[in-house]
């Protein structure tokens, strides 16, 4: 491949993962609903523009493999066969030796062999060339009240100018301005062959719509370079009959949403630009800061004026930025429907994947990085939560279980749940293993919540399985989720039930680049805590302070006693007025890992807007803090870290 094509690489390997996405969903829909023409097209649309774009890079493995994969799913277009469960499983391996040979091409190397592959799509093709196509049954047309609902079916024949360029994409037009008046049952010639301009100059659409024969004329003619259009009434329409079509009503069919290959209003970034634009805008916050901090010492009211224009520009400019940051969290689901069903069957499972939020955005740092936690859970779920379907009828629920993964936003947060209705846990049980292994007193019971109890399936190593399995144990894994999401400065929650499945709830930050923050004063130094952990500041009249167990508390309102902290005793220092009475001290609430607890500081400074610069790599494993910010006035506070700043103590 030549200097000029490497320019364009990049944009291929992005392009390409986006039709790789779409074929798999598109083979998964088709999956569920065989007689579905919807996902057929997405899957040969989406191979056919794999073999162009890697036919311009020169990626012949690819051209070859995508080439074959079209030729087959052009068999299931015109219903010489159907895609049953091994056509469908075929398709998807061929997806994933595209995905393989495309990283080997794009890489220049040599290494990835296709040649099983392209054999196996080339028999499965040809084993049908022969075929008869089943003889079609006829709708005849009646005046019932279910075809007034659907609309009468036209013949609609276009004919181009004879001068016309390019006639694929005027046919393109035509075809789409017909669809939005009604749904295009088929056309002549077939989809590819107009594409390819396989074509004179004519060519017809079945149109299925309740607009007139005169709208249907005069939106076809609206089409540039057409020169004329005729529009005729279909007595009947052959309609091809496909194997068990019957077997599955149109009402009890599950809906599912097809990905459709267009065209977008986007621009691709690479990450690498978009990370120095949010640097850039935090350093402008920053200046912004340290700007409103000179313009109260000089009292220039014409610099206030400016400032506060400065302010409205700099906060718009920041939001803009920040949402390019953000992704919906659906590009990370969509890559698990496969994943499920590849599983499920291997365990011989009936599973639904139901996937609810796809639309709520989040920061694609913190995107990128919850991928795996969520793979741990899903599979856990397949595995050991959900039964196997005889096992699911002896107990009375339905043979195919239910699996579900949902996003939703809860003020600054995002809570990404995953849920079964399998076999779930016992909370006595768990209880039992803990003091099994040592990490409980077994007379502590009544100290612990059940949820309390369900969180000891996080440590490491923890399962209540007898036996572990080649895909997962029940709690194998779960000490990396909930490290991994602690990471994040996020928590996680675990309920469950007996027989009545297990759900698992991921609460995670919606960035990691600026947060709001209350900034609070220890002596001369200043730290900043997240305000997604701050419940409140308490006033001291409304307190009372005690001690249990020779340890300092708060009790609060409604007489529930939290731990008392101060921080300068964390941060190993004295207090700023020798004093050893936190009483004089402002106290602040605060919220972590489901725990609560009050934070005394010497004095609260104010609620900003801070931007978080990771720490040194010496330092990154440093307890108490998780990064730092630079202030208005060119000092740097560090940011603590809710979840193991109260680690520090003793």
């Amino acid at each position: 491949m030549g200097d000029d094509m490497s320019a364009y690489k990049d944009v291929f390997l992005s392009e390409s993962a986006d039709y790789i996405q779409a074929i798999t969903e598109g083979l998964l829909a088709l999956e569920s609903d065989p007689n579905d023409l919807e996902p057929v097209e997405t899957v040969f649309r989406g191979a056919h523009s794999l073999k162009g774009m890697a036919a311009a890079m020169g990626y012949v493995r690819t051209q070859e493999l995508t080439h074959k994969m079209e030729s087959l799913m052009d068999t299931v277009r015109s219903r010489r066969q159907v895609a049953d469960h091994t056509l469908i499983d075929l398709m998807l391996r061929a997806i994933d030796v595209v995905r393989d040979v495309i990283a080997d091409e794009s890489s220049g190397g040599v290494e990835v062999d296709i040649t099983e592959m392209v054999a196996a799509l080339v028999a499965r093709t040809e084993g049908v060339a022969d075929a008869p196509v089943p003889a079609p049954t006829l709708i005849e047309r009646t005046t019932t009240s279910s075809e007034s609902e659907d609309g009468a079916l036209l013949r609609v024949r276009i004919t181009l100018e004879a001068g016309c360029v390019l006639k694929g994409v005027r046919a393109y037009m035509a075809i789409k301005r017909l669809s939005h008046m009604g749904t295009v049952v088929e056309t002549v010639p077939g989809a590819r062959e107009i594409e390819d301009e396989q074509f004179e100059h004519s060519f017809d659409v079945v149109l299925r719509t309740k607009s007139t024969a005169e709208a249907v004329h005069e939106a076809s003619m609206a089409v540039t370079e057409v020169e004329s259009v005729t529009v005729e009434a279909l007595e009947s329409v052959p309609v091809p009959v496909v194997a068990d079509s019957a077997a599955q009503p149109l009402a009890g069919r599950r809906s599912r949403s097809v990905p459709k290959l267009t065209e977008t209003q986007t621009v691709r970034i690479s990450i690498g630009h978009l990370d120095e634009i949010v640097n850039l805008v935090g350093e402008l916050v920053i200046v912004r800061s340290r700007l409103d901090r000179i313009a109260v010492e000089a009292d220039r009211p014409d610099l206030y004026d400016a400032l506060g224009i400065l302010e409205r520009v700099s906060v718009d400019l920041q939001q803009e930025v920040m949402q390019t940051r953000m992704v919906p969290v659906g590009n990370i689901f969509n890559r698990f429907p496969r994943m499920v069903r590849d599983l499920a069957r291997d365990l011989g499972k009936d599973i639904t994947l139901e996937m609810g939020g796809l639309d709520i955005e989040l920061d694609r740092t913190v995107l990128d990085e919850i991928g795996d936690p969520i793979v741990h859970l899903l599979r856990n779920s397949i595995d050991h939560g959900i039964e196997l379907p005889e096992e699911r009828v002896a107990a009375g629920k339905p043979a195919r279980g239910t699996l579900r993964l949902h996003a939703e936003r809860e003020r600054d947060q995002i809570r990404i749940t995953v849920a079964d209705d399998g076999r779930g846990m016992d909370v006595e049980r768990i209880w039992a293993k803990a003091v099994e292994r040592g990490l409980v007193d077994k007379s502590a019971r009544e100290s612990y919540s059940d949820h309390d109890v369900f969180m000891f399936v996080c440590q490491p190593g923890f399962s209540t399985m007898e036996k572990a399995t080649r895909v997962s144990g029940r709690g194998v894994g779960m000490d990396v989720v909930k490290g991994k999401i602690e990471y994040l400065g996020g928590t996680i929650e675990v309920s469950s039930s007996p027989g009545n499945g297990m759900s698992v709830s991921l609460m995670l930050p919606l960035t990691l680049a600026i947060i709001q923050a209350l900034l609070v004063g220890n002596g001369d130094r200043v730290f900043a805590l997240p305000l997604s952990a701050v419940d409140e500041v308490l006033p001291h009249d409304e307190v009372r302070f005690s001690t249990i167990d020779n340890r300092p508390v708060v009790v609060l309102r409604d007489g529930t006693a939290v731990t008392l902290h101060r921080l300068c005793l964390l941060c190993g220092e004295m207090p700023a007025d020798g004093s050893d009475d936190p009483q004089a001290e402002q106290l602040v609430l605060m919220r972590a890992a489901n725990e609560v607890r009050a934070l005394a500081v010497d004095r609260l400074i104010g609620r900003r807007e801070i931007v978080i610069k990771p720490l040194s790599p010496l330092f990154r494993g440093l307890r108490g803090f998780s990064g730092a910010t630079v202030l208005g006035d060119g000092r740097v506070a560090l940011i603590l870290d809710p979840r193991t700043l109260f680690t520090l103590e003793g």
